[in-house]
């Protein structure tokens, strides 16, 4: 009898040891949030005037405020995930992000999200491809987010409006259209 009080409370004790230890694995690296401002396109816009060029170009700092803003839309995955902080970086026209969550309304965890870009007029569009916490591939099953949306039209006077996109290293080459 005393081997099996021994042998539960060894199970036990070894059960708290892992949980402890997949709580302290996912745990955030660094606190982010889904604050962002708002893209002064109009500004851009009249410098474009002075360039005489139907182009501008939006740099990665720039695309983060924009998806970001579309990730904060959208922050409940699912009932019991929540992101709470985002942080993107492009690489031509793949994007990924660092992302905060919270599961179960209790566990904070920390993992990086996989995105490529694409443009469908209107739409700037990042469709989610994976997820990676720490070292350890999700199942798409798991965790997967609605491809983001970004209209940038409705950042543009009446006037104006987005022909195409062109995905350099650190950024984005809008060319406009005159309506």
């Amino acid at each position: 009898m005393g081997w099996l009080v021994r042998t539960v409370g060894g199970l036990v004790v070894l059960a708290v040891l892992l949980a402890a230890g997949l709580v302290w694995y996912v745990k955030p690296v660094q606190p982010l949030d889904l604050a962002y401002t708002e893209l002064p396109l109009r500004d851009k816009l009249a410098s474009m005037l002075v360039t005489r060029k139907l182009e501008i170009t939006l740099t990665e700092a720039e695309v983060n405020q924009l998806l970001k803003k579309a990730l904060a839309a959208h922050a409940q995955v699912r009932p019991d995930v929540t992101i709470t902080g985002a942080k993107f970086a492009q690489q031509g026209d793949r994007l990924v992000a660092d992302v905060n969550l919270l599961v179960g309304g209790q566990l904070e965890a920390g993992a990086r999200l996989n995105f490529d870009l694409a443009w469908q007029e209107p739409n700037l569009i990042a469709v989610h491809t994976g997820t990676v916490i720490k070292q350890a591939a999700i199942p798409p099953a798991w965790f997967q987010l609605a491809p983001l949306q970004v209209n940038v039209n409705n950042y543009l006077p009446q006037l104006v409006a987005v022909k195409g996109f062109t995905f350099e290293p650190s950024g984005v080459k809008l060319s406009f259209k005159l309506r």
